[in-house]
């Protein structure tokens, strides 16, 4: 594969509270989902699956539905996910922020709070979906210039939806000669289409073959497993190309990973990034079981929250589905909750997040991870 000419320096160091950060200037929290984000529900049934006293009732339940049809949203808007990541940053670092949110194919939360906060603090970013050989990719692309973006989402969206031979070469390039432009390979460990590892890799090593030399980062996911991002260390090493973190944040919880940076806007960190230097610190909340943390994040998903408007207090509109009538929000159908499977299932996930039940899963969870994690995400200085 070809490998960037360029040497390449990437510190990832854990978060200790009595560091000295002011070397940096600025902290950059990357790749947080809002409630534009459109995210699938294909995946649900093989993850209910797992959950005990609740998999057999839902097979038997939910045998005929169709998730394809559906789509859930984070319950969190743009400004509340951009207030609380400045929070975090201002907390642990008294630094400045930058905040790029990456919706799924979805640049409206960029959009919204770069009309409520400087344009410097908020780029307008989006999560692509990129088909490749019968399965796909995800790419952060951060900071398109405002007043294009609409043009190049448009451009991209087209792409995702109807992939053309040889367009992507052309988009590639044209999105490298964007000035101030972050190109980053989120999660590229995850097999996303599940095909299968091997499948996976291979489908990953010829991508890099082709357009490597256009992608400027390689995400370290804070919802990704230890073992994963070390295998994405590994790449990043193999490919000469610098680690950049990537929170994927769904809920309420602050990204458990984030990036250190002396410069004071994001076209200035990019560049920074593109030649080679990023500064990732991981956050103590990374620790944490991965399993628990994705429970938490589920909770909150499935949560009331009696402040929102009416029509979003609740899960069920939360969700969108196609019906006959068009595309509405489950509450449409569901106007009670849902039959008793599903609610016996986010009971479960609002359980097993509850203070208690994870100080009793904790020691189980990461026992088991220490067995399967036989490489873990290094600390270095």
């Amino acid at each position: 594969m070809p490998s960037h000419s360029l040497p390449r320096r990437t510190t990832l160091r854990a978060y200790a509270e009595n560091a000295d950060w002011s070397r940096f200037t600025t902290a950059v929290s990357l790749h947080a989902h809002t409630s534009y984000s459109r995210e699938v529900m294909s995946d649900l049934p093989r993850y209910i699956a797992k959950i005990p006293f609740v998999a057999g009732r839902f097979k038997r339940s939910a045998a005929d539905v169709d998730f394809s049809k559906g789509w859930w949203h984070p319950p969190i808007d743009a400004r509340g996910v951009f207030e609380s990541e400045v929070a975090q940053i201002e907390r642990r670092f008294g630094l400045d922020s930058i905040v790029s949110l990456t919706d799924h194919d979805d640049i409206s939360a960029g959009l919204d709070v770069q009309a409520r906060y400087a344009s410097r603090r908020a780029p307008i970013s989006t999560e692509w979906t990129v088909p490749w050989e019968g399965g796909f990719f995800h790419f952060g692309v951060h900071n398109l210039p405002p007043a294009s973006a609409r043009e190049w989402f448009a451009r991209l969206n087209a792409f995702t939806q109807h992939p053309r031979p040889g367009e992507l070469d052309d988009i590639l390039d044209n999105l490298h000669e964007v000035p101030g432009l972050l190109l980053v390979f989120n999660h590229p460990m995850w097999d996303l289409a599940c095909v299968g590892d091997h499948a996976h890799g291979l489908a990953l090593h010829r991508f890099m073959r082709a357009h490597g030399p256009m992608i400027d980062a390689l995400e370290i996911n804070g919802y990704r497993s230890r073992h994963e991002n070390g295998r994405v260390r590994e790449l990043a090493t193999e490919l000469n190309l610098p680690l950049i973190s990537g929170g994927d944040r769904h809920a309420l919880a602050p990204n458990a990973v984030v990036n250190l940076t002396t410069a004071k806007t994001f076209a200035e960190f990019a560049d920074q990034v593109r030649g080679g230097e990023s500064h990732v610190v991981v956050m103590p909340e990374y620790a944490q079981p991965t399993e628990l943390r994705k429970l938490a994040a589920a909770a909150d998903v499935v949560r009331h929250y009696r402040a929102y408007p009416r029509e979003r207090r609740h899960w069920t509109g939360r969700v969108s589905w196609h019906l006959d009538d068009g595309i509405k929000p489950l509450s449409h159908v569901w106007p009670d909750g849902g039959p008793f499977w599903i609610r016996s299932v986010f009971a479960a996930f609002r359980i097993a997040a509850c203070p208690v039940a994870r100080a009793v899963l904790t020691p189980l969870f990461r026992r088991r991870a220490a067995n399967l994690d036989t490489r873990l995400l290094p600390t270095v200085v």
